[in-house]
Formats: structure tokens, C-alpha cells, sequence
């Protein structure tokens, strides 16, 4: 049987908290309040309170059920090293009481000056870990197995000395001496300023242990303790979790089933066209959403083949990657691909060439660089080729096919007419007016189809990726 969540205040706890709610539906948290001291939900945002609930993987009862959860299992060692984002680990330990995954917790010294590991043991119900010279523990010498035990050890917050220590091999207390004696999965969620996490000292270390294999929760962006705005914050708690979610369904031979032998194709980041050798015509997109959507997958089992234009963040482990620069190299290396099972297309690629001419109709010589003259100078138009009615329109036309949307007005309609004009079976719509969405770290997003659209609140572009392969999973199925 479901445990439905008959109380609001329930229901809003299994959420994340009056404020993490509050945050997401972007209401003031008095409002939260209300609806907890009535026990009751205005109709026009129960239906947020579902999509949020969709990010814990718990389905709608009289509110919401906790079913999914219930049935996830493995094991987690949470390492809580020193930050004023420590608060929001006790958030995460809280989430992963709500499942069956077995949770250990190993605090530094440095975060012990923020909480104490009594309030750690109190939410744990087990003792939590800090010293590595601890007689009562090294006795059976725990470190190791600390570090032997966990499915997936998760830093949270992971300050840069902590990546430092690990980059470099340093070990020299409990924490880093555990994450240097694991085979286990490291997955590390940075917090800290964010001219520190901009430092070259800082992206240096994070390049070697993503060398290394070890992932990274990308922080997000937003003011931080310090007073200063800019990337570091830790992710919100049901981010992170999410994270876990999905590493954790490797191991879980059902996940692996539905995705194992899948072929996938994703198309990611913007496409350059030259002008000349110095100029180009681009966007801004960062690739952020594909690179996610490519990982997930192939996390899930599935045989990834990533086409990505140039980007700034670092290539995801594990499957293929074919890098292209101008949007004829994206159709070539595309369509080189198939036959695929599914094809994603999410990067944003340039619509037309820009060929320079003079009001003569003089074409330059585009091999060197187009000098500054009083002449006018204007430009010709070519159409690149509309990669995704190529796919849906080819003989070898996949399963899935699922195209993005990007608009800045009429959003869903602009989405709607695409999906049909393209022939494609799903779409990924968002608003991207006003710089909204390409190079940040969440993303709203409508999820259309034939017969209907969902709009999922705004959220982290990693647990879009989660969701989204959620969808390709269910939709296989069916097919």
C-alpha cells in the first residue's frame, strides 16, 4: 500500500521545507504557512505541488505519495566538510531519511564550527564520524571501512581546501584520508566564493578529479554569506538528491534494463559561423542542458553519442563525444550517427551563414580578415540544413526523436507549431527572453507532445535531465 500524505505540513516537509517550497513556487513563505495552519492547497497551485513532488520521484495520493521513495535502497557516506552552507546537509541528511538508503555521516573539524555532530546524530539516528585518531573508532580501523562500505561517498558542502587535499593527494583527517582509501563513487557538490571557485588553483583541481572520474554538482548562482553574488552556492538539497537518485539507479539492475543497448544521439551547444578569421556569428548557449541530458542517459545504461558545438565546462565522462564547430559539421556528424534509437536534439544552432558582400555585390576573399572601409558592408544569407526534419524525415528515422524550443514570446504556441511542422514526437520549450535560461544553471521548461503540455517549475538543468530521462524511459516502453 501508498503512504498518501494526508497533512499539508506533510506534504510540504516531504518537499524540502516551508522555505525551499516557497523559493520554487516563488511565494512568500507566510503563504506556505497558511495553507499548513488550514490544511488546504489553493487549486491554482496544486499542480505546482505535483511537478515539485515529481523531483523526489513521489507521485500524486490525496496530496502526494511517497511510494518511490520508500523503495530506494543502496548506501551513502554524506562527508560534511566546513561552510556556511553546512545548514543545508542537514536538509539533504533529512530527504535521505525519507528513503531506505543507508546513510552514514563523516564531518570535519572546520564544519563542526557551524553544527555539531550531536544535531548530525539526533537527524541521523546513528553516530556520526569525526575523528580519524579516535581510539573507539580506529580500533577497527573505520577509515576504512568507511571508505569500503558506500555505494556513492557525496562531499556536501565540498570546500575548495577539501578539493585541494583530494587533487593532490593530501590526507590528513578522517574525511580525506576516507576519499583517498575508496573505490566507491565520489561525487562532490562545491560551495564557496566565488572568485575562489573562478581561481585557477581551484578549476585546476576540479579538472584533475573529474579526470579521475569524480563527478561534480555543478553550484549555483546567487548571493552568497559573504556579501558578493556570483557562481558558488551550494545546490538546494533536492538537487543533490536528485544527483543521488540517479547515480544509485546504476546500481539497480531495473534501471540498467530499460536503457541497456539503447542508442542515443544528443546534440548540445551553440554552432559557429565565420565571418572572416577573426569574426563569427554565435549564441550564447552554454550546452549546459544537453551535456546533463547525455550524462543521464548514459548513466541509465544507454550508449551515448554526444555532438557538441564549442563550450567552456568540461566534457562528460563515459560516452562518445564528437565535437563540431559550424552547424554543417553538427548535420554531417548527426546524420553520420544513425541509425540511432533516440535522437536529442538540444543544441541551439546558428539558422544561416553570414556571407560579407560590398553594396557591389563583391564577395570577399573569406580567408583573411575583412578590413574596416567607409563602404557599406552587407550581408547574404544562407540557410544551414534544418538537422532535425532531416532526422525525421530520413529512412533510418529513430524511435524517439526529441527537438528544443527556444522562444522569447508565445512560447508554448511557437513550440506547438514546430513539433508539427518538424514531425518530431516531443518537445523542449522554454523562454529564453531576457538572457533567462542559456549559460545559467536551472531551467523552466514546457514538455509538450501530440496531445498535451506540462509545465515543470523552474529547477536545476540536471534535474530537467533526470526527469527528461524519466519520459524517454516511459515512452520506450510504451513503443
Amino acid at each position: 500500500m501508498e503512504n498518501k500524505v494526508h497533512k499539508v505540513s506533510d506534504l510540504i516537509n516531504l518537499l524540502g521545507g516551508t522555505g525551499m517550497v516557497a523559493k520554487r513556487l516563488n511565494i512568500k513563505p507566510s503563504a506556505i504557512s497558511n495553507w499548513k495552519k488550514l490544511n488546504k492547497i489553493p487549486n491554482n497551485k496544486k499542480n505546482d505541488l505535483k511537478m515539485l513532488g515529481l523531483d523526489l520521484n513521489v507521485r500524486t495520493g490525496q496530496y502526494l505519495t511517497s511510494k518511490n521513495l520508500s523503495n530506494l535502497d543502496g548506501s551513502v557516506l554524506l562527508i560534511i566538510s566546513g561552510g556556511i552552507a553546512c545548514y543545508k546537509s542537514l536538509e539533504l541528511i533529512r530527504l535521505l531519511k525519507k528513503t531506505n538508503i543507508e546513510l552514514d555521516v563523516v564531518i570535519t573539524k572546520s564544519a563542526q564550527q557551524f553544527i555539531t555532530p550531536l544535531l548530525i546524530t539526533s537527524l541521523n539516528e546513528k553516530k556520526c564520524y569525526t575523528d580519524l585518531f579516535s581510539i573507539e573508532d580506529e580500533t577497527q580501523m573505520n577509515h576504512i571501512a568507511l571508505a569500503r562500505k558506500p555505494d556513492i561517498i557525496l562531499v556536501a558542502p565540498a570546500t575548495a581546501n577539501i578539493i585541494a587535499k583530494i587533487a593532490n593527494g593530501i590526507a590528513d583527517d578522517l574525511a580525506s584520508t576516507t576519499l583517498l582509501a575508496s573505490y566507491s563513487k565520489i561525487i562532490m557538490a562545491p560551495s564557496m566564493n566565488p572568485v575562489m571557485w573562478n581561481n585557477l588553483a581551484t578549476r585546476e583541481n576540479c579538472q584533475k578529479l573529474l579526470n579521475r572520474g569524480v563527478s561534480f554538482i555543478e553550484p549555483e548562482s546567487g548571493d552568497m554569506a559573504c556579501g558578493e553574488s556570483g557562481n558558488g552556492r551550494l545546490p538546494e538539497p533536492q538537487t543533490i538528491f536528485n544527483e543521488l537518485l540517479s547515480e544509485l539507479s546504476l546500481k539497480k539492475s531495473t534501471n540498467n534494463i530499460k536503457l541497456k543497448g539503447t542508442s542515443v544521439i544528443v546534440t548540445a551547444g551553440p554552432t559557429i559561423e565565420e565571418i572572416d578569421p577573426v569574426r563569427f556569428v554565435s549564441n550564447r548557449s552554454s550546452g549546459k542542458q544537453g551535456f546533463a541530458i547525455a550524462s543521464e542517459l548514459s548513466n541509465r545504461g544507454a550508449n551515448v553519442t554526444l555532438i557538441t558545438g564549442p563550450v567552456d565546462i568540461p566534457l562528460p565522462l563515459n560516452l562518445k563525444i564528437i565535437q563540431i564547430t559550424t552547424a554543417q559539421e553538427m548535420f554531417e556528424k548527426t546524420m553520420s550517427q544513425l541509425p540511432s534509437d533516440v535522437v536529442i536534439c538540444a543544441a541551439a544552432v546558428a539558422d544561416w551563414k553570414l556571407i560579407p558582400e560590398t553594396q557591389k555585390n563583391e564577395k570577399f576573399n573569406l580567408n583573411t580578415k575583412i578590413k574596416k572601409t567607409d563602404e557599406p558592408l552587407t550581408f547574404k544569407t544562407v540557410k544551414n540544413p534544418d538537422i532535425i526534419s532531416e532526422i525525421a524525415n530520413c529512412k533510418s528515422k529513430p524511435k524517439l526523436i526529441i527537438g528544443f524550443s527556444a522562444e522569447t514570446e508565445n512560447v508554448v504556441e511557437n513550440a506547438r507549431d514546430k513539433l508539427t511542422t518538424k514531425n518530431i514526437d516531443l518537445i523542449i520549450a522554454n523562454d529564453v527572453s531576457n538572457n533567462k535560461v542559456f549559460g545559467k544553471d536551472s531551467n523552466k521548461v514546457y514538455v509538450i507532445d501530440k496531445k498535451n503540455c506540462e509545465e515543470w517549475p523552474e529547477q536545476n538543468k540536471k534535474s530537467v535531465a533526470f526527469k527528461i530521462a524519466d519520459r524517454i524511459c516511459d515512452i520506450l516502453l510504451c513503443k
